[in-house]
């Protein structure tokens, strides 16, 4: 397993199902199955990778969607297993590392990854793996749609205290509300397109939007219709 997976499955089984959940609200979750189910555009079978407890993907096969969810946290999964079944909701579940998915080739008409999972992915190995592997699932005429936070250039402030490290200041450390802190890495049009050009992907935009009450990064990537 990839140093970038080992920590965020320490981090989530630190933070748990309640810590996730006290960083949203229904009203917010609800906004983003509704911007979800509008960028599928009626695609049926969906994998939502990084799932977590399911906050998204329960929903999505209440609204008649087929959904697969993954993730790297085995607590999370747990916490999703059982809440499907009290709602009698039929989801495949599976924990594993979004670099290396256990599907075949073009199995979903669309793939999402979504509250800045792909940003917990700090090597660009892992990253290009992640797109290459979210390409390959994706049936001809497929969508996948990345998000995440919006940030701007480094200032000379954030890089002195060390809140902006790394290649091109493009990690970020976050302060929460309950004390804890995230490290994540900032991607933009261009570390995004930099990302798709080594996956050899053509077809993909990347644009900024209100998601769930806040201002998201989104890459959306579009398969060929005949692949």
């Amino acid at each position: 397993m990839l140093n970038s997976a080992l920590r965020s499955r320490a981090e989530y089984a630190e933070l748990g199902v309640d810590g996730l959940i006290a960083r949203t609200t229904p009203e917010r979750d609800a906004a983003i199955v509704q911007a979800v189910e509008e960028l599928l555009d009626g695609r049926e079978t969906v994998l939502d990778l990084c799932c977590g407890y399911g906050r998204i993907a329960l929903p999505l096969r209440k609204a008649g969607k087929v959904v697969r969810g993954l993730d790297i946290s085995p607590n999370l999964v747990a916490a999703g297993k059982a809440l499907a079944a009290e709602q009698d909701l039929t989801i495949d579940w599976a924990i594993g590392s979004m670099t290396d998915l256990p599907y075949k080739w073009d199995a979903f008409d669309a793939v999402i990854c979504l509250w800045t999972a792909f940003h917990e992915l700090f090597g660009e190995d892992e990253q290009i793996s992640t797109i290459c592997e979210i390409s390959r699932v994706l049936k001809p005429g497929g969508i996948a749609i990345i998000e995440g936070p919006v940030w701007g250039p480094a200032t000379a402030a954030e890089i002195a205290n060390g809140m902006r490290q790394g290649p091109e200041h493009r990690i970020v450390t976050t302060e929460h509300d309950d004390d804890r802190s995230s490290v994540h890495f900032i991607h933009d049009e261009k570390s995004y397109s930099r990302l798709c050009a080594a996956a050899g992907i053509d077809d993909f935009k990347v644009y900024k939007r209100e998601w769930g009450g806040r201002r998201r990064l989104i890459l959306e990537i579009h398969a060929p219709a005949n692949s």
